[in-house]
């Protein structure tokens, strides 16, 4: 249970990476350590092998000067299989044996057969020794080897030689051997693992108990939102969670929840308010059917009597299905439940239709409805459902436009947009009350309570939404209204 919060996740995590990291970490420095203590050994030995060929050359020319000076024949005197070089490079080995530059230094001589003729110290061959002779008279290089030797009540050293050849007149005249312990290089490498064996595990956990800390530090707001969360009901969605001064994700976080409780408690708002609308819009017509039948029932009536009550109730449940109606086409809009059937249209010929419909309605108010025809604008759109918009704009500001007012349409396009305003001389709506216009069952005080349901600018603003348009509105109260209709022109969508 304890590995499934993000705290432990994130600390568990950062000590594997820590552990992979410092392992990895390790093995590159060892391998380091042990290529350069190495190479440094190598580099030893390839000067001490120098030094000792060098040496042992000079005595051979010295040896062979005094020969000549004896009357000896200096040119028969090679080092070649010559056993009277074999014997000074003994001496010399005995006479070097206590030169403080070959401390821990073993020096061995050999000849071109690989036969030991001198010797600073009694240490065996190497397991590979004639096979390292023949490769390195084959490819007259010198040669490195490590090997162990068994030594009595102790430990096998481990010694590390290098055998470098040296040539006479083209011809490789002997071969030196040097070798040196690797005692010291052995303590420096195991010294170096117990250190880290050590210092890895014991980093990984004192940094995981930092990490512990840190972490406890840095998600504390997070727990402080959760223990606020838990207050949190659907009865009190104005309570907000404290916001961290922390510039970061947690922050962002906090944030961003009190957003979404902003908008769960407009939306159970508008949901509570919408019951309330909807029970007061169908309490009225049922009220009125309830009382008409009652005051019915309560004596015979004359046929004419009951077609009165029957008539006036067919009236109410009218009201009704059309609210009903209103109402599911407002829902399914919401819910994208409606997919409009996109097609060329006409926006020209659609609106001198609707003017013409309505010219009738407009005639009996004494309201004089204008309309001046443009050039052709095709726009993407559902002819029904624009059709229902523009049916809506108009219908409204007939009906709230006073006799001898006027109503008046301008389809005027723009770039990449194609404008439609609807203008009135009516009533005019207060400025206080215009975000409120196009919530469902909304109805200005000024249009009195007994016209529609204040459902019409709802379900018109759902439409033009859904083409991807918007609908604005500037009114003055005793002036008129202008209800201004963007659609994308056909080409946009």
């Amino acid at each position: 249970m304890i590995f499934k919060s993000i705290r432990s996740k994130i600390i568990l995590w950062y000590m594997l990476v820590l552990a992979l990291t410092l392992f990895v970490f390790s093995l590159v420095l060892y391998h380091n350590l042990n290529k350069s203590l190495y190479r440094n050994i190598d580099d030893l030995l390839r000067s001490r092998a120098e030094g000792v060929i060098s040496s042992i050359d000079t005595y051979w020319e010295t040896e062979k000067l005094e020969i000549a000076k004896d009357g000896g024949k200096e040119a028969v005197y090679s080092k070649i299989n010559n056993e009277h070089f074999a014997q000074l490079a003994q001496d010399w080995v005995d006479e070097k044996s206590t030169d403080p530059a070959l401390v821990n230094i073993t020096v061995q001589i050999y000849d071109i057969n690989g036969r030991n003729i001198a010797s600073s110290q009694n240490i065996p061959e190497s397991p590979n020794f004639k096979k390292n002779i023949a490769d390195l008279l084959l490819t007259r290089k010198a040669h490195y080897d490590t090997f162990d030797i068994a030594l009595p009540d102790a430990k096998p050293l481990r010694l590390r030689t290098m055998t470098m050849p040296e040539f006479e007149n083209g011809r490789i005249a002997y071969l030196v051997q040097v070798g040196s312990p690797l005692t010291s290089i052995s303590a420096s490498l195991n010294r170096l693992q117990a250190i880290l064996f050590i210092l890895l595990p014991l980093t990984v956990f004192l940094t995981g108990i930092v990490g512990a800390f840190l972490a406890k530090k840095t998600l504390s707001p997070v727990d402080e939102m959760i223990a606020t969360i838990h207050q949190i009901t659907a009865e009190n969605l104005k309570q907000k969670i404290g916001i961290p001064r922390t510039n970061d994700e947690i922050q962002r976080l906090a944030e961003t929840f009190n957003d979404m409780l902003d908008r769960l408690a407009d939306s159970f708002t508008t949901q509570q308010q919408f019951i309330q609308d909807l029970s007061h819009e169908l309490k009225t017509p049922l009220t009125v059917i309830k009382g008409e039948l009652e005051v019915t029932l309560k004596k015979l009536r004359s046929p004419a009597d009951y077609e009165t009550v029957l008539i006036s109730s067919l009236e109410e449940i009218d009201k009704l299905t059309r609210l009903t109606e209103n109402l599911l086409m407002l829902a399914r809009m919401e819910n994208k439940e409606i997919v409009l059937e996109k097609k060329p249209v006409d926006l020209n010929v659609l609106i001198a239709g609707i003017a013409d419909d309505l010219r009738i309605l407009a005639e009996q108010k004494q309201v004089r409805l204008e309309y001046e025809p443009r050039p052709q604008v095709n726009i993407m759109a559902d002819p029904a459902q624009l059709r229902r918009v523009f049916l809506n704009l108009l219908d409204n500001a007939i009906k709230y436009t006073p006799s001898g007012g006027r109503v008046c349409i301008n389809l005027e396009p723009v770039p990449d947009r194609v404008r439609i305003a609807v203008s009135d001389t009516g009533v005019g709506i207060p400025a206080n009350e215009l975000k409120n216009i196009f919530h469902r069952f909304y109805r200005s005080e000024k249009t009195g309570s007994d016209i529609g349901f204040g459902l019409g600018l709802s379900i018109a603003n759902s439409i033009i939404l859904a083409l991807h348009g918007s609908i604005e509105v500037n009114s003055a109260v005793g002036k008129g209204s202008t209800f201004t209709v963007i659609l994308p022109l056909s080409s946009q969508l």
